[in-house]
């Protein structure tokens, strides 16, 4: 999943579908506040069983996205190992 997933998040539509969720979040973490080195994160991978791949990560719905900035996305991963991933239709 891993180089499939970082080739998606070079796509148009990740990007634009990232500045969403920066702008909705108002460009800054949702945990600490910081405006530095800001990423968006997945709470969640969904797997489509009907197509065998991962949904895209700009199809994601709002509540699955947030904004985080690179240390507490790196602690987040480092208190959770493993991000869950739900097999969906």
């Amino acid at each position: 999943m891993k180089n499939n997933y970082q080739t998606l998040l070079k796509h148009p539509k990740w990007f634009v579908r990232r500045k969403e969720i920066l702008n909705r979040d108002k460009e800054q973490c949702v945990i600490c506040s910081s405006s530095i080195k800001l990423e968006v994160h997945h709470r969640q991978y969904h797997f489509s069983k009907s197509k065998n791949t991962f949904v895209p990560p700009w199809q994601y719905d709002d509540k699955y996205l947030i904004t985080i900035c690179n240390h507490c996305h790196n602690m987040g991963h480092d208190q959770i190992k493993k991000i869950p991933i739900f097999k969906i239709r």
